[in-house]
């Protein structure tokens, strides 16, 4: 199968639009994903999908812990602004208002929910890495709806790292 036809049938799966925090203690980055899942309910577990070159996979292996922030309705910009490439010595984090979780994770403090996890396993799927963290913390932050894919006009390009 052509790429740019898979590409087009996943572009009609709504998919919950979330900022994955990564790192700590200052050394942080932050990615847009909406490729995520519940993995396990006992012990409680979420599953992400992430571009194998991806520069946050880094700090993921090094740190072994990230939150997931699951962005609310109207939070485009946020989206917008965590799905674009990190130029070396920039503080993405920095546009937005954290407080630090259980496992030193970046949780935004407007987000619809969260989830604090450490770093249970990363498999090698293609050209991705799915990470399932086991969730040690999580939370309800307000009323609203999350923001999704198909609400958001958003559409899944692929990752490509600068050369």
């Amino acid at each position: 199968m052509k790429g740019e036809q898979f590409t087009e049938v996943l572009r009609k799966l709504p998919l919950v639009v979330t900022v994955v925090t990564v790192g700590r203690g200052g050394v942080e980055n932050g990615l847009t994903v909406s490729w995520i899942a519940p993995a396990s309910f006992e012990p409680p577990q979420l599953m992400f999908a992430v571009d194998k070159l991806h520069y946050s996979v880094d700090f993921l292996r090094s740190t072994r812990n990230f939150a997931v922030n699951v962005l609310r309705e109207g939070q485009q910009k946020i989206a917008g602004h965590f799905a674009r490439q990190t130029m070396a010595g920039e503080d993405k984090l920095g546009a937005v208002k954290t407080r630090e979780g259980t496992t030193g994770a970046a949780i935004f403090a407007d987000a619809a929910a969260w989830f604090d996890c450490e770093l249970a396993a990363v498999h090698e799927t293609g050209d991705h890495l799915i990470v399932i963290g086991k969730v040690v913390d999580a939370g309800v932050q307000g009323e609203g709806a999350a923001l999704t894919t198909a609400a958001a006009g958003m559409q899944y390009r692929k990752f490509r790292p600068s050369t």
